[in-house]
């Protein structure tokens, strides 16, 4: 049950234990999670989020973000036009339409796809 917090450009964060929780701000943050149920959130532009644990969630609401995650991890990206406006949030689950674990995926056309 770990809580790590970063809110720095470039910040890197893991925790290997169930039910953890990471998020950061900064742009171009790492975040990484391997228990079960871990919950991630990034803000920071070109994060990257990886979720090994099963049932874990993610949720990054900046441009050109990707996340991976094990079976069950839901994960939810924000996706921007050329402009820099946000214009919805691509969701879906491991394991479910399609989506597959371990591969890094990122907001396209409302739909999570391979980055």
């Amino acid at each position: 049950s770990s809580k790590l917090a970063a809110s720095g450009n470039y910040s890197q964060l893991a925790a290997s234990g169930n039910s953890s929780k990471l998020a950061a701000s900064g742009n171009s943050s790492k975040l990484a999670a391997s228990g079960n149920s871990s919950q991630l959130a990034a803000s920071g532009n070109s994060s990257q989020l990886a979720a090994s644990g099963e049932n874990s969630v993610i949720a990054a609401g900046a441009p050109n973000c990707t996340a991976s995650g094990a079976i069950g991890t839901w994960i939810s990206l924000a996706e921007f036009d050329v402009y820099g406006n946000c214009i919805g949030f691509a969701t879906g689950k491991i394991g479910e339409g399609g989506l597959e674990p371990d591969v890094a995926y990122k907001a396209n056309g409302g739909k999570l796809v391979k980055a």
